[in-house]
Parts: structure tokens; sequence; C-alpha cells
């Protein structure tokens, strides 16, 4: 699967059908556990989880600032003083692990 913009495309697929991929879907997607990488304005990110809690990576960037849960990341990252919510309609996301 390979995500574009905020739609899903589903491989093997034959009609080449779409699923939109919500925010909610994101948020979900989170708290189940799974780092998700996505793209704005070319810039690359990371949202991972481990041991000592979350992190939203930006590439090449060596700073990491941790989040306690997927509810404080969505709500203190911020891009250009955004919010993800906000910029969702901008966000490739390009893998879910």
């Amino acid at each position: 699967m390979h995500m574009i913009g905020s739609f899903i495309e589903v491989y093997g697929d034959s009609e080449g059908r779409h699923k939109m991929y919500s925010y909610d879907e994101f948020t979900e997607d989170l708290n189940l556990g799974h780092e998700i990488e996505l793209v704005l304005n070319d810039t690359h990110f990371l949202i991972s989880y481990n041991e000592s809690g979350w992190y939203c990576i930006k590439e090449n960037e060596e700073s990491q600032i941790k989040y306690e849960s997927v509810e404080q990341l969505l709500n203190e990252f911020k891009i250009n003083d955004k919010t993800l919510k906000s910029l969702w309609g901008n966000i490739i996301v390009s893998d879910i692990f």
C-alpha cells in the first residue's frame, strides 16, 4: 500500500480504486503503536515510538522531542506553528509500519 496525499493506493486492485486515509485513521494507527512516515513540502518526518515515548523526527535533524503519548504529540508537535491536523490536507503519508 502507498499513500498519496490523503488517499491510500491499494496495490493489486485491478480497478485502480483508492480509499481515503483520514486523520482519524492516522491517529488510530498511532494509538495502535504504528510508526508513520510522512512528507510535507518535500520534507520527510517519522513518527516513531520506543519504550521511552513518542517522537516526531524531521529528516536531517538530530534534535528529538519526546512526547509521553500520541495525544500529547498531536497537540504539541507543530510545523510552522501548525498542528498535523491543520496541515493534514497537505501531508503525504509515505509508509505505515
